[in-house]
């Protein structure tokens, strides 16, 4: 018995034993890690640090290197304030030298090519945080490519001394720019990239479909939770902010704001920071590209979870029902089936997630094929803790798989991954989610276009919720 228990071991550490894995890039060779038939790379620099002189400009080319450039572990994060969530979970190192990126193959040729964009209030967020792990989406047949860029003031900074304003959304096209370059040597298809990101990156995913600066770059988009619910900040709107920091920072010129600290810089910065209409990466608000179909003309899939209103907690609603006005009583009458709590939890989801998702397809959908959901499923824990709706990012655990975890998820939970990323592995290769086994998902189309409703039951409802996104549509009132 003993015997056999040792064989079996050693069995099982041989399985799991990673080797090495080496590829040459344009900057040079990688020497990286091979495990289950799965090759990963990781903290591959794909611009320059940007520290020193380099600190609030454009992302500059990336180093390079003649001897084998180790590719085994994750570089540090950007700089950020980590209070909450997953990246103060993770415990993550964080250093301004970090435009890295990592990613995962199986090997082969033309591979469909998958590149995430974390969200996180354009504040926080990082590439390492350990449900990025791309091995799951990888061994589906796609190359998956997660990579750091710049958040907080470090990352959007309209100081009208500075030529640039949004350098996080500068990364991310950086970013593009080398897997363009770079995704043909682990395997992958330079003309068949999907950018998917949830929340800001989710948001992120609108915003490059809208820039001049992103163009052929992608090839599809996916877009969960991103909710594009007000104007994007115009630059000049934006400079009394960004004055106001460098007053903080006691930073008199750029020189100055250059020499500062990366601790005195987060202590300024008060996170009332973001993406702003620049002229450059963005010309125009999202919302109204869009509308005017100067948005990339790619396949898109988009949508929002079933309780993303529930990270209102406890607080008064009285912002979101005022500017309803008169009409507060009418659009009530539409969640009479909710108390007071879950009907500021709703109108939130209405509000500000699923109807801005829903416009955004609609404008999308005459132009390129469109696909939209709604992701109700409740896991087991879930479930356990008596919760009514999937939370914002509740949604992300089905899409990237249980990890280490996966032998002890209940069976309908791997069940819902295993469609959830078939979905989104069947869109980056062919731009359809649909495939054999897989509940029917139509296009988002017509006089009545249809939303697939993931939950136990998954089934496509036509015109979902549109009562409500008429009603609330009048109302453009900011997130306080």
């Amino acid at each position: 018995m003993l015997r056999t228990t040792l064989f079996a071991a050693a069995f099982a550490l041989a399985a799991t034993a990673t080797s090495a894995a080496t590829v040459i890039i344009d900057q040079g060779p990688l020497a990286g890690a091979s495990a289950n038939g799965i090759d990963s790379f990781k903290s591959i620099p794909y611009a320059a640090p940007p520290t020193g002189d380099l600190r609030w400009r454009a992302p500059q080319t990336g180093p390079r290197w003649i001897t084998p450039r180790d590719a085994t572990a994750f570089g540090p994060i950007c700089p950020q304030h980590a209070t909450e969530g997953l990246i103060a979970r993770a415990n993550l190192p964080q250093s301004e030298d970090c435009l890295t990126l990592n990613l995962w193959t199986p090997g082969g040729r033309k591979l469909p090519v998958m590149v995430w964009i974390y969200g996180g209030g354009f504040t926080q967020g990082g590439a390492s945080v350990p449900r990025y792990d791309g091995t799951a989406l990888a061994r589906r047949g796609v190359v998956l490519v997660t990579f750091n860029y710049r958040v907080g003031r470090l990352g959007f900074f309209p100081h009208p001394a500075l030529a640039d304003a949004d350098f996080g959304l500068l990364d991310q096209i950086a970013a593009l720019q080398w897997v363009k370059r770079n995704i043909a040597a682990f395997g992958g298809d330079p003309g068949n990239v999907t950018i998917y990101g949830e929340s800001a990156g989710g948001v992120s995913v609108d915003m490059l479909m809208s820039s001049p600066l992103a163009k052929g770059l992608f090839a599809k988009a996916i877009a969960e939770s991103g909710g594009l619910f007000d104007p994007t900040t115009k630059i000049e709107d934006a400079r009394k902010g960004a004055l106001d920091f460098a007053t903080r920072l006691g930073a008199k010129d750029v020189a100055a704001l250059r020499a500062a600290s990366v601790d005195a810089i987060l202590k300024a910065d008060d996170d009332d920071d973001g993406p702003v209409v620049d002229g450059k990466a963005i010309l125009e608000d999202p919302r109204d590209a869009f509308a005017a179909g100067h948005q990339a003309k790619v396949p898109y899939l988009t949508g929002t979870n079933s309780a993303e209103g529930a990270m209102l907690g406890t607080q008064n609603a009285d912002w979101l029902t005022k500017p309803l006005g008169d009409r507060l009583a009418a659009v009530r009458k539409l969640y009479d089936t909710a108390s007071d709590a879950e009907f500021a939890q709703l109108l939130f989801n209405d509000r500000f997630m699923a109807g801005p998702t829903d416009q955004l397809a609609r404008a999308a959908a005459p132009r390129a094929p469109a696909y939209v959901y709604r992701f109700g499923f409740l896991n087991a824990r879930a479930h356990m803790r008596g919760e009514t709706g999937v939370p914002h990012g509740g949604e992300m655990v089905f899409v990237w798989g249980f990890g280490d975890l996966a032998a002890f998820a209940p069976p309908q939970d791997t069940a819902m991954s295993d469609t959830m990323q078939r979905y989104w592995t069947n869109f980056a290769r062919t731009g359809d989610p649909n495939g054999e086994g897989l509940p029917a998902w139509p296009r988002f189309e017509g006089a009545h276009p249809q939303t697939l409703v993931i939950d136990d039951k998954t089934v496509p409802v036509a015109d979902f919720r549109k009562a409500q996104f008429d009603a609330l549509s009048p109302a453009r009132t900011p997130v306080p």
